[in-house]
């Protein structure tokens, strides 16, 4: 077992929302709690009226966008640091700095902080596992459990996740200090976004992020979504996002 550097530590908090202290608030939770389908309800009411989203559906959305660092620490660590943090569910708590915070954005503590290092002789294996562990046995049991309660659509969540994971690898591939890493910061984001079995990410016959991988607007400078987030429905300025698909069909029409 080994640990974060204090190099290390400082980027996953700076730019990825890693928090190493607990935050008293109504809205720092572990994310096991969540899994309880009243304190999920709860939660996401908490959510809806701290961001004055439109409804709980709304909300659902606004919190899977924010959730999503919590898996950007995971995957940086992965691709960037060659190193596995234990994202289990049990393991990670949303902690949140000012209820007066009408954006909600909220940081991610690890309960246990141990890491492990990648293992040089499968590397593919080990890639598999952290893979397996963040999206099957984390993310899915999540997301199937706000779509059932909240009946957000399941392409709308994995579509948010996506569009996070698809910043950082390109910020990563972008950033000359991960040169050296190019090679695989590029294998990992191809395997999660389009080679990577449905097995990796739980109750799917594919690859949900490939649908979005494959997208006609994948390649071009500004990405399109596919489905609506809904983020026009929150706050008190109702402003659609740059990509959202909406605004693209007005343009269009």
């Amino acid at each position: 077992m080994s640990s974060f550097t204090a190099e290390e530590l400082k980027i996953l908090q700076e730019e990825y929302r890693l928090s190493i202290t607990t935050k008293p608030s109504l809205l720092s939770v572990y994310t096991e709690d969540l899994l309880d389908e009243q304190m999920l309800h709860n939660y996401l009411v908490y959510i809806k009226e701290q961001t004055k989203s439109a409804n709980i559906m709304v909300a659902s959305s606004l919190f899977v966008k924010r959730y999503s660092f919590a898996v950007l620490i995971a995957l940086y660590a992965m691709s960037a640091l060659s190193k596995k943090v234990d994202f289990s569910i049990k393991n990670v708590a949303i902690e949140s700095e000012e209820e007066r915070d009408t954006l909600w954005q909220p940081f991610f503590k690890l309960n246990n902080v141990s890491i492990e290092d990648a293992s040089d002789r499968n590397r593919i294996k080990w890639r598999n596992d952290i893979l397996t562990q963040i999206f099957a046995n984390h993310i899915d049991v999540l997301f199937s459990l706000i779509n059932k309660k909240c009946k957000l659509s399941m392409a709308i969540m994995w579509e948010n996740l996506y569009i996070y994971i698809k910043w950082m690898y390109e910020k990563l591939l972008s950033d000359s200090q991960y040169n050296h890493l190019h090679e695989t910061i590029t294998d990992d984001y191809i395997y999660l976004l389009q080679e990577g079995p449905s097995s990796l990410f739980g109750s799917h016959d594919h690859n949900p992020f490939s649908k979005f991988a494959k997208s006609k607007h994948n390649n071009q400078s500004t990405y399109k979504r596919t489905t609506c987030c809904f983020s026009y429905l929150v706050g008190d300025q109702r402003n659609f996002c740059k990509i959202c698909p909406i605004v693209h069909d007005r343009k269009k029409a």
